[in-house]
């Protein structure tokens, strides 16, 4: 009879018999692995009314796990209990590449892809007054004095670095790669002449620069010309077809059931129908590319296979 008893008590606790009341009156905790203020924070504090708009009864509670690459909040999510009330922004593929660098306390299978939202594509810009104007410019300028361009990114094994390290092994190039803490001293370096280029997001790139400094972007590695800079050519329309940058989406912790991730699939991809929620998209130059749970997890594998097959030739050089 006891044994009776403390069984159905903790099928009582378990995820998938709870389900029905979930979300109940308990918070949902939505994780972001960097500083209040930048651009993953306040993409989640845009999103999380929408969300709890269209999940009754959700309210959602965004905490910040600021750490070197992300690795706390990608940790913290994974490590959670997966019963629907943590889920986690990922930013790939800095999630994706820490495990290869470093011993972390959770790996690419530890989590439960829910949807992509944000992908923002790399660009390559050289100063103004460059006299590199185009990549074709920038690849015979490489290859006529190899290492001797210095270009800038925001640190290795972050998705800008990735991104240049596809472009310079398509084009058998070298260069010298001038790792930054951030955007901020990355463009004064680039906006002073101290380098000879730089490695960013398309919406990053868009605040750099001035009439005074301009800078000049010689392309976007997306698949079709972004509305941002409807003037600058891809990387495939110059005969560079490489597709690259950074991208945002949610996951949870392996082993939420699939109702729940199914139910907070549904309320993003509302989310990112919902008018309100693009024109405040819009106002932040953030580039939208929403992809479903499956379509989430078949391209977050191809980033991980290709990242394996990168660290075991070119481990970050």
């Amino acid at each position: 009879m006891k044994k009776s008893i403390i069984l159905a008590a903790a099928l009582a606790l378990a995820p998938g018999v709870a389900l029905a009341d979930w979300p109940g009156d308990k918070p949902i905790t939505l994780v972001v692995g960097y500083s209040a203020g930048g651009g993953t924070d306040i993409l989640a504090r845009t999103m999380a009314p929408f969300l709890e708009k269209y999940i009754d009864g959700a309210s959602f509670v965004v905490v910040n796990k600021p750490g070197p690459g992300g690795e706390y909040g990608f940790t913290e999510t994974a490590n959670a209990d997966p019963d629907g009330y943590t889920i986690g922004f990922m930013n790939a593929p800095a999630f994706i590449t820490l495990p290869y660098e470093r011993e972390t306390r959770y790996s690419f299978d530890s989590f439960a892809p829910i949807a992509n939202l944000v992908t923002d594509p790399a660009t390559l810009s050289v100063p103004g007054d460059s006299t590199i104007g185009s990549l074709d410019d920038f690849v015979a300028e490489a290859k006529a004095a190899p290492s001797a361009l210095t270009i800038g990114h925001q640190g290795y094994g972050g998705s800008m670095h990735l991104s240049l390290e596809g472009f310079l092994d398509m084009t058998e190039t070298e260069v010298t790669q001038v790792p930054f803490p951030g955007i901020p001293p990355a463009a004064t370096a680039l906006l002073g002449g101290h380098i000879a280029g730089l490695v960013v997001g398309a919406g990053e790139a868009s605040g750099i620069g001035s009439e005074d400094k301009p800078i000049k972007i010689l392309g976007v590695m997306s698949r079709e010309r972004l509305e941002l800079f409807p003037d600058i050519p891809t990387f495939a329309e110059q005969g560079y077809e490489i597709y690259s940058g950074s991208d945002r989406g949610f996951a949870a912790p392996k082993g939420t059931p699939d109702e729940i991730v199914s139910k907070i699939g549904e309320a993003i991809e509302k989310t990112l129908e919902d008018p309100e929620f693009l024109k405040a998209a819009e106002e932040q130059s953030l580039p939208l590319n929403y992809m479903n749970k499956a379509e989430y997890t078949e391209y977050l594998s191809e980033v991980n296979t290709r990242i394996g097959k990168l660290w075991e030739t070119n481990p970050w050089r």
